[in-house]
């Protein structure tokens, strides 16, 4: 008797166990008011909303970039990259393993030439970082420069009126 309640016990556990999995994983879809499946990713760096957005399933990065607004002067569409989380549960154990996979793809190459490749599909939770572009570093040291020249003439105007 003791081994069939152990057994029955068991049995219970693995369903309840199986069950909290499959739950877990249906969290990250969602079911959009057009009856298709929706996911939610990020956008962040130079774009001009960045944020969370719900999206269908089938969106690839150029769309989503388009729906935050699209990129700003400073963008670099040349280097955008996706950041995808994958989770992997291992056969002995219900613990689950994460792993992160970083996705680089240009979206200038694209533009200039779509038909040598296609864009990726996103994934429930991916994060989509668009970098800055070169112009904007140095926008910053100018930034910089021009606010000390003003001190410095502030301060050479002060020992002028001095004399």
């Amino acid at each position: 008797m003791n081994r069939n309640f152990l057994l029955t016990l068991l049995s219970v556990m693995t369903i309840w166990l199986g069950n909290n999995l499959l739950a877990q994983e249906s969290q990250q879809y969602l079911l959009g008011e057009e009856q298709k499946l929706q996911i939610v990713v990020y956008v962040l760096g130079e774009v001009a909303k960045p944020g969370e957005y719900v999206v269908s399933d089938n969106t690839d990065v150029v769309k989503l970039i388009a729906k935050a607004g699209g990129t700003t002067e400073f963008s670099n569409i040349g280097k955008v990259t996706i950041t995808r989380t994958k989770s992997a549960y291992d056969d002995n154990s219900p613990i689950r393993k994460t792993q992160k996979e970083i996705i680089n793809f240009s979206v200038k190459d694209f533009l200039s030439n779509p038909a040598s490749q296609t864009p990726p599909i996103l994934q429930p939770g991916d994060v989509i970082f668009v970098k800055r572009n070169a112009w904007s570093k140095w926008r910053s040291a100018f930034t910089v420069v021009r606010d000390l020249s003003v001190v410095a003439s502030a301060y050479f105007l002060y020992l002028r009126s001095r004399d």
